[in-house]
């Protein structure tokens, strides 16, 4: 669904270029040549004209991108830098007129879609560690696989059911996962009147182990799935207004069930001073589970300063006793068309969760790992392009005790490091775990030993129908 909204908002950058020059007139600009346009293309003369009208450089790396689809924010961007170079706006306006026609027909056909779609994604990991515990040499080979198909189903335009299987970590490692109440999630929607409905059944939060210790940075990789849950929702003007049932699961065998009732209201502010676009919601929470009652809420901001510039606050009260039942999560974005950049910090009170909520409420690291109670947790994610294809990825994190100490003297503490260049098929990666306790986690029903230091090298590979 995700790539069908994007495909609504691009259009291939020749064919609006080529369209575009029937409003343009010639002007003088420094001669450039791009090297990855081949030779008697059909769109060259029209890429030149563009770059000698002032419109377009290409790229820093003396690439000009044409197959590349632009989204509609380049093309604001373009249409406003090159009316400015183009006196006949009687043309332009014209112009505006065919493109804005020609993204109503891409808006129809995605919001009037096929009755019944299928999606598949399969992807395979090979892996060899390395692990300085008890002097053992390299460990592995690793291969494993992951299976994920999602079906839909519209029945009209204001109701659909959506079928997921997952298979999670159940292809390797010995890991068994029953069907219908692991692998299988379903979500219904339905619109009726000014109101949205939603209903789903699945798994929850699934924990994966590693109970050999081959690869101990993979133990506790958590795989977010949907609850068994019912939301009512509804928009008027700038605000969203949420009531939600969820049957949540617990403990990380999932045996035991707590029922929650949440709300969320969310307004946004089109422009608040320095802050820009801003979205404040607030997220009161009731649970309950025999007898036993926990009430808690979050207040969460997100603000987009500018286009290139996004930030997100979080916080949490379990209690407001002392700042030990308090959740404090930041995000800092930057963003452009080569890279982007984020670091993100949570710092979790050491009785923010109760023990009938234990494992919820504070969301993953950048390796979809648990953030306990009494940590502190700090990541950073680089991404650079290198090219159409290519894109080189770095991430780290790190786990810190509450009051900001990391060493062999307290368990649990970590760092993490992931290098990776590959695209959206193939991926080449590096990563090292470092754990100077030895001991996994400061929880003792997670803690195992493991090496102070491993690694692994690997490839994957993702294939999408």
């Amino acid at each position: 669904m995700e790539s069908q909204d994007r495909n609504s908002q691009r259009i291939g950058t020749y064919r609006i270029l080529t369209a575009i020059l029937i409003a343009g007139s010639m002007a003088f600009a420094e001669e450039i040549n791009f090297k990855d346009i081949p030779e008697r293309h059909w769109a060259e003369p029209s890429v030149y004209r563009l770059v000698k009208l002032g419109a377009t450089q290409g790229y820093p790396d003396g690439t000009y991108r044409g197959t590349k689809n632009i989204s509609r924010y380049e093309m604001a961007n373009f249409l406003s830098s090159l009316s400015r170079k183009v006196e006949n706006q009687a043309q332009i306006t014209k112009l505006l007129a065919e493109l804005k026609n020609e993204f109503a027909t891409a808006k129809y056909q995605i919001e009037n879609p096929e009755d019944f779609r299928i999606n598949a994604e399969f992807s395979e990991r090979f892996r060899v560690s390395n692990t300085s515990l008890n002097s053992q040499g390299p460990r592995g080979p690793r291969l494993d696989y992951r299976l994920k198909v999602s079906t839909l189903r519209n029945f009209s335009s204001n109701r659909s059911i959506k079928i997921n299987l997952d298979s999670m970590d159940a292809g390797y490692n010995g890991g068994d996962r029953d069907l219908a109440t692991k692998l299988l999630d379903i979500e219904g929607r339905a619109r009726i009147g000014a109101f949205d409905l939603k209903a789903t059944a699945g798994p929850g939060t699934v924990v994966h182990t590693e109970t050999d210790g081959t690869l101990p940075s993979e133990d506790y990789y958590i795989y977010i799935r949907p609850k068994g849950a019912a939301h009512l929702s509804t928009r008027s003007g700038a605000l969203d207004l949420s009531l939600s049932y969820v049957t949540r699961q617990v403990q990380i065998s999932g045996m035991v069930g707590v029922s929650e009732i949440y709300g969320t209201a969310s307004y946004l502010y089109n422009s608040l001073p320095l802050m820009g676009k801003t979205r404040v919601t607030l997220t009161p929470r009731y649970l309950w589970k025999n007898g036993t009652r926990d009430i808690r809420g979050e207040l969460q901001i997100d603000s987009y300063p500018t286009f290139n510039l996004s930030g997100q606050l979080l916080l949490g009260a379990g209690h407001l006793n002392s700042s030990k039942g308090l959740y404090v999560k930041g995000i800092l974005a930057v963003t452009n068309p080569y890279n982007s950049f984020s670091l993100r910090a949570h710092k979790v009170g050491s009785e923010y969760r109760s023990v009938i909520d234990k494992y919820e409420f504070v969301f993953l690291d950048y390796f979809n790992k648990l953030v306990l109670d009494g940590s502190v947790d700090v990541g950073c994610e680089f991404i650079q392009k290198l090219n159409d294809r290519l894109s080189f990825k770095w991430t780290s994190d790190a786990v810190l005790t509450s009051d900001f100490k990391y060493g062999e003297n307290h368990p649990g503490t970590s760092l993490t490091h992931e290098i990776g260049l590959g695209n959206e098929t193939i991926n080449l990666f590096y990563h090292s775990y470092f754990v100077p306790s030895g001991i996994s986690s400061a929880d003792p029903t997670m803690a195992r030993n493991i090496a102070t230091a491993s690694d692994l090298i690997g490839f994957a590979i993702s294939l999408k129908i």
